[in-house]
């Protein structure tokens, strides 16, 4: 009995670091980082004005509404999250539901007066129009989408994959996005953002397989849940077999258009890592070699800038 109310005892209970906590400060900050690599890296190659409005703005606006995502998730997710991490099961606990959502109706406030400022600015409603519908997507996404099937593994990858996208805005007119797409630096981005839309597509698979008790308990229809474990976990494989083919040209092509060596290989490294792990069925440490190939994804773009 000591021994399980260790593991249920939350893992802090100040209500102001519950508060951060759950805002996920470490995936947050990579977004705004993955965001100023792709924007040194392929759109504005050679420039170092980070602070630049044009792109500040726009990449607050993202990391706040991916703060206000996790907020909002853990705020539906209070029953399975007690079940599947009960250590960093923090909402109805340390911090109060209304607390929670208030500060998600923060954020998500400020990141879209922040988008409607632009908009005006810019002249084009893209900006507020985009944000409203990623925060749109993320309010849904535990209520709606989770619970029926493949949605919610869909939207989270779609979520990430227009990351690289977003990047532009405010870096050239609209009316060029056509142009620049269609060069080399354009293809790499598209390419970039299509990788990480498949890779984050795994790893919520992956952590949907880590969760099918809580999530089969709460009613959420998620591969595991309804193929069970062992025909996911061959899902897994398979698609990750699949994916080795595309990794592998995208680094050979990275290779040859930014006359780099084999270091434009280095996110296959961990992806490997995810592979093995996945045929000795380590399904716990499969997720987090998943995450570490979307870190490769940008250390390999620390040697494009």
């Amino acid at each position: 009995m000591a021994e399980q109310s260790k593991h249920t005892i939350p893992i802090t209970t100040s209500p102001f670091w519950a508060c951060v906590r759950i805002t996920r400060p470490w995936n947050v900050l990579m977004v705004g980082i993955s965001m100023m690599l792709i924007r040194m890296a392929w759109i504005k190659p050679g420039s170092y004005k980070l602070l630049e409005l044009d792109f500040l703005i726009p990449m607050i606006i993202m990391m706040l509404l991916a703060a206000s995502g996790n907020v909002i998730n853990d705020y539906f997710d209070v029953a399975e999250d007690l079940v599947n991490k009960p250590r960093r099961a923090l909402v109805g606990r340390v911090v109060s539901r209304r607390t929670a959502l208030l500060v998600h109706h923060f954020m998500v406030g400020a990141a879209m007066s922040m988008a409607l400022a632009i908009s005006i600015n810019w002249r084009t409603p893209t900006p507020f129009v985009w944000s409203a519908v990623v925060a749109g997507l993320l309010w849904l996404y535990s209520p709606m989408f989770k619970r029926r099937f493949l949605r919610g593994n869909v939207i989270v990858s779609l979520i990430v994959g227009q990351l690289p996208l977003w990047c532009t805005l405010g870096a050239f007119n609209f009316s060029a996005w056509h142009e620049i797409l269609h060069e080399p630096a354009g293809k790499g981005l598209v390419t970039y953002a299509l990788l990480s839309l498949v890779i984050t597509f795994l790893r919520e698979v992956t952590k949907d397989l880590q969760d099918i008790v809580g999530d089969a308990d709460s009613g959420y229809d998620t591969i595991p849940v309804r193929w069970g474990r062992e025909r996911s976990v061959r899902f897994l494989k398979i698609s990750h077999l699949c994916a080795w083919p595309m990794l592998i040209s995208a680094g050979i092509l990275a290779s040859l258009q930014f006359n780099l060596g084999t270091e434009s290989l280095i996110f296959l490294i961990p992806f490997l890592g995810a592979t093995v792990q996945l045929f000795r069925k380590r399904i716990d440490s499969v997720s987090a070699w998943q995450k570490l190939t979307l870190g490769g994804g940008l250390a390999f773009l620390l040697f494009l800038v």
